[in-house]
């Protein structure tokens, strides 16, 4: 047998898949749901701001947010803190633990939380943005990863995908509950002492109205929106105390005995079958390898070897991949939606802010529906089918708005309600361009990216992938709205090619990973046998030959005074 091959992988991969084997596994499903509460802050905070940028309480209060460039830096905001979080979260995620980061990450995200909610000035409401960015980017970068490595090679695909249906989930409610929450004291500001408190176009006249009270719309519309989110990453922080850590980071510690402990916990088997030590086993030599490795590495090139190790060529194969799907997904303008919904659907013809709440809560709902073919058959049809589908169906919607939105656009700046038809064309078109997303790149992108590193240098590599999906989400935050001022369809057309070059990179480049143990994908990585560095080799055939899994095709075969003297083996 090749050393390669993964005698868990092959075990399990005819095991259930999809939701019924999340249901015979039900303490790691319930350990993966829980988690992903994390997540529902990071949808909620994407979500939260494009509605209250339209409520005319906010702007009264913050009429310097209303240009479109301070609002591209508002929402931009958030995800530069959450670019941070992400990058520092790789380190101490392997220092503290998983789960202590994402505690941490609760404590960071309630005191950006505060002074967003709080905010009595621009200041204060910008430093809440990148602070609680940074908590955000922490979540974002933490729990996939925690995810994936306590979830079962089968289940590995649905449970990371729970990340993203929890964002979806926090996306809606932010939705939802900002337009709720408009209706309080009324939909409109009626500023005290200003009789027609709008420009002739109709838009809020913020620099005639800032400092009068306004006595409709109340201040709580969008304050309590933003000071809700904290309720969920407290369930969060109590909550983690009473679930496990991950059995891979505590080998990496040397603490075998909780580890196996650990890993026993969540597949709801002894200690003593054959399953678990197999994947005990398998974990653990991907573990002495890579720090056999790594201590060659520092001993030859310094301490910052390990990091350095990242962009070597076996690696660097990796990184590429992570981030460029990083990248891609970003490009295929979601977060311009999510973050700018009410304002591009006003820009098909609607004026009413009503309409182009209700609009974007529509879209909120349509993402959670969506994203459950993921989570249901993302382990049974494959990574690279799910992202090639996804990239072709954004792609043509894109086209299609691009197409109704350059033939109707001067009709619609009228504002006489004209080609209100085709406006829903447009606005059809984008949910279903957000139907795509929502099965597709989504959670595909995040599962894949979780699965290419090794143990080792897991932590790092995906810590450089989630900052890498934040830089270019501040670059798509930052940028959006004066790219639908300036380019106007443009825009449309442009977010369709990268949607178009993301699928054709998937296809050329990426290795379908379902079904395969995170330690089998470290030695696919590689390259054939035959291309992998003979001392790679060695050393592998070494550490399998020393736990006894060398030679063992089924595990049945591991052989009980293999595994009892294997358990005893120095890390």
């Amino acid at each position: 047998m090749a050393v390669s091959q993964s005698v868990v992988g092959r075990n399990n991969a005819e095991k259930a898949h999809g939701i019924v084997g999340m249901l015979k596994n039900p303490y790691v499903f319930s350990t993966c749901l829980f988690a992903s509460l994390g997540c529902i802050m990071y949808g909620y905070d994407q979500g939260v701001m494009g509605p209250i940028l339209v409520m005319e309480n906010f702007q009264n209060h913050f009429p310097l947010f209303m240009g479109s460039t301070i609002q591209g830096w508002l929402v931009a905001a958030l995800e530069l803190g959450a670019w941070l979080g992400a990058l520092i979260n790789g380190v101490l995620a392997d220092r503290i633990s998983r789960k202590y980061a994402m505690m941490v990450a609760v404590v960071v995200f309630t005191l950006g939380t505060g002074l967003q909610t709080g905010a009595q000035n621009p200041a204060y409401f910008f430093a809440g943005r990148i602070i609680g960015g940074i908590g955000i980017g922490m979540f974002s970068m933490v729990i996939p990863l925690y995810q994936a490595e306590i979830a079962p090679p089968e289940l590995r695909g649905s449970l990371v995908s729970l990340q993203q249906l929890s964002i979806t989930i926090g996306t809606a409610i932010s939705f939802w509950l900002d337009y709720g929450m408009q209706y309080v004291g009324g939909t409109t500001c009626r500023p005290e002492g200003i009789s027609n408190p709008y420009l002739p176009d109709g838009t809020y006249n913020v620099a005639q109205n800032h400092g009068h009270t306004c006595l409709g719309q109340k201040t709580i519309s969008w304050r309590l929106p933003l000071g809700l989110q904290i309720i969920p990453a407290w369930i969060l922080f109590f909550g983690m105390f009473f679930f496990p850590f991950s059995p891979r980071w505590l080998m990496m510690k040397h603490r075998e005995e909780e580890a196996l402990s650990s890993l026993s916990k969540l597949r709801r088997l002894p200690a003593t079958d054959p399953v678990v030590r197999a994947e005990f086993l398998e974990i653990k030599a991907a573990v002495m390898f890579d720090e056999e490795t790594e201590k060659e590495a520092i001993g030859a090139g310094g301490p910052l070897a390990p990091w350095k190790a990242l962009f070597a060529p076996n690696m660097f194969k990796r990184l590429v991949l992570g981030c460029w799907t990083m990248i891609f997904q970003q490009f295929t303008g979601i977060n311009a939606v999510l973050y700018y919904a009410p304002q591009i659907f006003s820009s098909f013809g609607f004026s009413s802010t009503k309409t182009t709440l209700l609009a974007t809560g529509v879209t909120g709902i349509l993402q959670i529906i969506f994203t459950l073919p993921s989570v249901l058959f993302l382990d049974k049809f494959g990574r690279k089918t799910f992202l090639i589908a996804g990239a072709t169906g954004m792609f043509l919607c894109h086209i299609v708005v691009a197409i109704v939105e350059g033939i109707y656009e001067d009709k619609w700046n009228l504002n006489q309600g004209l080609a209100k038809p085709q406006g829903w064309v447009a606005i059809a078109f984008i949910w279903l361009f957000a139907i795509n997303f929502a099965y597709s790149w989504g959670p595909v992108a995040w599962v894949l990216t979780q699965e290419i590193f090794p143990n080792s240098q897991r932590s790092r590599g995906v810590s450089i992938v989630a900052s890498t999906n934040w830089m270019f989400n501040f670059v798509i935050g930052l940028t959006t709205k004066d790219m639908l001022k300036s380019m106007k369809y443009g825009t449309y057309i442009f977010f369709a090619i990268f949607s178009g070059l993301g699928g054709l990179f998937i296809w050329k480049f990426a290795p379908e990973t379902k079904d395969k143990t995170l330690e089998e994908l470290d030695v696919f990585f590689g390259g054939a046998m035959d291309s992998i560095a003979e001392a790679d080799r060695i050393r592998m055939q070494r550490i399998n030959e020393t736990l006894g899994l060398a030679g063992v095709e089924n595990v049945e075969d591991l052989k009980v005074e293999k595994q009892a003297h294997s358990i005893q083996v120095e890390l």
